[in-house]
């Protein structure tokens, strides 16, 4: 691509072409290199002081007049991007300049061919005696020196002269190039430091320990209030701008991440010299120079925003735990996979106002518990030494889950429940079960007077029953003939009422047993079971023939008693509510049950069965299908179908005791099934409370 040029006025020196020559005590050949040197010298002083190109030009042509007489120089230059310029050290070469200058702008590259060069000196009657092309550290040519003279060959002292000056010239534009260069890289630099939001920054530390910032842009003024050549002046004002607690371990930490070559990735708070609170976040790579010296590159971003979002974030997540903690009806307290306490509610205190000095963060749990044995908090057993105690607590709070019991010296019961969190921590709830306690003392009580009047209704309340029946009897024999037809239908009916009323109070009877005389659970077939219940029922099942299918059952955890109860209850549903003109068919199938929910406890925590007896009896619309749970609860009078309206009733108090629900599905004119849902393994808590 050709660069623009243009004619420029020349620059010429006040020399004649040839002018007389100098005394000889100054060019002899002895004096001539070392006045050469000096002149050398003094050239390249000069440009160590700031000489401009031009000057040097000048300079350089003046030096060849002095020290060549039978010839004249010229040089010829084109800067990138500016036009040519032509300097002679004689004024007479000026039409000469002028024509090498109009040739520049038609050539390219280099910026005088050869040819050219020799026809334009022999027009102006001279002959072209050196061309030395001076080029930039990219070996392009920037500026030739040409040396014009009459003779025909140049001579050695002037050539002397030549390149002397020419090694000056081409270390002054080598070094102007090398001076844009690192100027418009600095530009960039300062321009990309501008756009970064943050703080750019260049850093040594040198093997003593000393720190210091040899670079740092513009953006420090605005993030410490302090300017960047106070920092690079002193690097304690860029310091003291963080607080005492930092820089105490700053220096300590900056040199062994030095020794390391380790990546400088920092927060720190910082007060500006308004007072104003800041957050920065500094990021920095290390690299080491030769002197041992390691040199950080990086920056240090304003990250208050972040820093202030960040903390208003876990100020209301604080706010929020605190209201969630504090809306838990029960005492809380939870501790850190360390057994450290972290938090607690109000509650607590309220609890246990004896702890009031106990309860500080980073207590750990092991001194909680000794100030509960120490202040009758979690009163001692009779015999128990303290120690021991502790142990114990110690062992039971090291399980996955603890629960227990503790009755305070007020009279007050308190549920402890221990949980571990995922983390390894500790949630710990104080419930405080006092009315609870009372309802089941009142429970025991009414449960005591059901037993009392189990044991009245079985045997007081059945011996009128017993005599009303057997006078009934005697009635019949002895006086059948006087009393009428009407007076033995009315013996008769008063017999039945008599058998309704036995019925009634057996069935009460066994409601009322389910719990009061519950046996405890043990491994039952319930093959063996159900193998029992037709054999009890075979004489129903031949005279209605029925038949009875059942798939193989399983071994539960069990009231034998009470499944045995269950499985006849049904079954002779089946049978009794059978169509008239249709023999019963009852089918028994066994089924594994739904999956156990993820954390479940206790009886939904294992595996379960679904038991299903169906039958192609009568059937009842579905709207009836909670009522005939109900005790005393029919659905047909007793004149088509005998019974009390307890059967089912007891049937689901038992499912229910067992940890499972019996449900029941039915059409009419199709049939009904029931669905025992019931756990193969009852939980240990359930078995040790029914033993």
């Amino acid at each position: 691509m050709r660069e623009a040029s243009s004619i420029r006025a020349v620059d010429y020196s006040s020399a004649m072409l040839f002018p007389a020559p100098v005394p000889a005590a100054s060019i002899d050949d002895d004096g001539a290199p070392a006045a050469l040197l000096a002149a050398q010298t003094a050239l390249l002083q000069r440009l160590g002081n700031g000489m401009s190109i031009e000057a040097c030009l000048a300079a350089c042509l003046d030096t060849f007049a002095r020290f060549s007489t039978e010839a004249v120089a010229l040089v010829i230059w084109r800067q990138r991007g500016c036009v040519a310029t032509c300097h002679a050290s004689s004024r007479r070469l000026g039409p000469l300049a002028d024509a090498l200058v109009a040739a520049v702008e038609t050539v390219d590259r280099p910026l005088v061919e050869g040819a050219t060069l020799t026809d334009l000196a022999r027009r102006h009657g001279l002959v072209a005696l050196a061309d030395e092309p001076i080029t930039t550290t990219d070996a392009e040519i920037e500026a030739r020196f040409l040396v014009l003279g009459e003779a025909p060959a140049i001579l050695a002292s002037t050539e002397r002269v030549m390149q002397s000056l020419v090694a000056v010239l081409r270390f002054a534009l080598q070094s102007a190039a090398k001076s844009s260069a690192l100027a418009t890289a600095n530009e960039r630099f300062a321009a990309i430091a501008r756009s970064i939001p943050g703080v750019v920054y260049q850093r040594i530390v040198k093997p003593d320990g000393d720190i210091r910032y040899t670079y740092i842009s513009e953006a420090a003024e605005e993030l410490f209030g302090v300017s960047p050549q106070e920092i690079i002046a002193n690097p304690q004002a860029l310091f003291d701008c963080h607080g005492p607690e930092y820089y105490a371990t700053f220096k300590d930490r900056l040199v062994t991440a030095s020794k390391a070559l380790e990546l400088w990735d920092v927060e720190a708070t910082i007060i500006t010299r308004d007072g104003t609170r800041k957050y920065t976040h500094a990021i920095a790579k290390p690299h080491r120079e030769p002197d041992g010296a390691v040199v950080w590159d990086g920056v240090i971003l304003d990250a208050t925003r972040i820093k202030e979002a960040e903390l208003a974030a876990a100020a209301s997540e604080a706010r929020t735990r605190d209201a969630i903690i504090e809306s838990i009806p029960q005492a809380f307290a939870l501790y850190d996979p360390n057994d450290l306490l972290v938090t607690w509610n109000t509650r607590f205190l309220a609890l246990y106002p004896q702890l009031a000095d106990q309860i500080v963060a980073g207590r750990a749990y092991v001194e909680i518990v000794r100030a509960e044995l120490q202040r009758g908090i979690d009163p001692l057993p009779e015999g128990v030494e303290p120690e021991f105690r502790l142990y114990e607590r110690l062992a039971q709070h090291h399980l996955a889950n603890y629960t227990a019991e503790r009755r305070l010296p007020d009279g007050r019961w308190i549920l402890v429940n221990e949980h571990r969190t995922a983390d390894g921590g500790t949630v710990i709830l104080h419930t405080d079960i006092s009315e609870l306690k009372g309802r089941e003392a009142a429970l025991a009580r009414s449960n005591r007077e059901l037993e009392t009047f189990a044991s009245i209704a079985s045997h007081d309340l059945q011996e009128p029953l017993r005599k009303i029946d057997a006078f009934g009897d005697r009635l019949k024999r002895r006086y059948h003939e006087t009393l009428g037809d009407d007076g033995r239908m009315y013996v008769e009916r008063m017999q039945s009422a008599v058998g309704r009323m036995r019925s009634l109070i057996e069935d009460l009877l066994d409601y009322s047993r389910i719990t009061t005389k519950a046996k405890p659970f043990d491994r039952v077939r319930l093959d063996e079971v159900l193998d029992e219940v037709k054999s009890d029922l075979q004489v129903a099942i031949e005279t209605s023939d029925a038949t009875i299918a059942a798939t193989s059952l399983p071994v539960i955890d069990a009231d034998r008693t009470q499944m045995r109860q269950l499985l006849q209850n049904l079954v002779a549903n089946a049978l009794k509510f059978r169509k008239p003109d249709l023999a019963p068919v009852i089918s028994i199938d066994c089924v594994p049950g739904p999956a156990s929910r993820p954390g479940a406890a206790g009886a939904d925590s294992g595996e379960r069965v679904r038991i299903a007896i169906a039958d192609n009896g009568i059937g009842f619309e579905m709207k009836y299908a909670e009522r005939i749970f109900g005790i005393f609860q029919r659905l047909h009078n007793r004149a088509e179908y005998e019974g009390t309206g307890v059967g089912l009733a007891t049937c689901r108090k038992i499912v229910e005791r067992h940890n499972g629900t019996l449900t029941v599905t039915s059409e009419p004119g199709v049939g009904t099934t029931f669905t025992i849902d019931i756990p193969v393994e009852q939980p240990s808590t359930d078995c040790e409370a029914n033993r």
